[in-house]
């Protein structure tokens, strides 16, 4: 083992100990060496693992996540008005949204699909230069928003190309999703993402 990880051999032992330790692996002694076996808690972080390179590698079309509401600082509802984002976003996908956005901050877990979900290719959504400033691109991704058991399917995740929030995905939506959802700060929510669908 310690020659496939490139480390020395009472590296690999230690790795093992650890590993052992904390619950992902189980070790007894046999005829000849030892028996390795990867318990359930191991198995459950290979998943994890496997689903997230499935997601930045294009192995999935279809992505949810789950996260509460809260207001952001209304840099959203500025940039949507932009007459150059603005008639893009309703050639690209048919409707006009709402001039701000429904902010989500997700679960610390949900963080690696947002990356997932910037590797597949997204309705692009072209910069422009308007009134002496550059405004950057951004992509779109057509979702369903879901609260309980009443959910809007006229939405989009917008992921700027330049952004400071990580665990904080926008939507936009023709309607004002906190009225549709009569939804206030700390609401759960899941959204539904549609990568195929560009």
């Amino acid at each position: 083992m310690s020659k496939q990880l490139h480390v020395s051999q009472q590296s690999a032992s230690r790795y093992l100990i650890e590993l052992v330790e904390k619950g992902y692996l189980e070790r007894r002694l046999a005829q000849g060496g030892q028996v390795v076996t990867i318990m359930n808690k191991g198995i459950a972080v290979l998943r994890k693992e496997f689903s997230e390179y499935g997601l930045i590698f294009g192995a999935q079309e279809k992505i949810e996540m789950r996260g509460t509401l809260e207001t952001g600082l209304g840099e959203g509802g500025y940039y949507i008005s932009k007459r150059g984002y603005m008639e893009q976003f309703e050639s690209k996908l048919g409707w006009r949204p709402f001039e701000g956005t429904f902010n989500l901050r997700l679960n610390e877990d949900e963080v690696p699909k947002i990356e997932g979900m910037k590797a597949a290719e997204g309705i692009l959504i072209e910069g422009f230069e308007q009134e002496g400033r550059t405004f950057g691109k951004a992509w779109l991704f057509k979702c369903v928003l879901v609260n309980g058991t009443k959910k809007v399917g006229k939405c989009a995740v917008i992921s700027p190309k330049r952004t400071h929030y990580k665990r904080v995905i926008e939507v936009i939506s023709p309607t004002y999703l906190r009225d549709e959802f009569g939804a206030k700060d700390g609401d759960s929510f899941v959204v539904r993402i549609d990568l195929g669908d560009v």
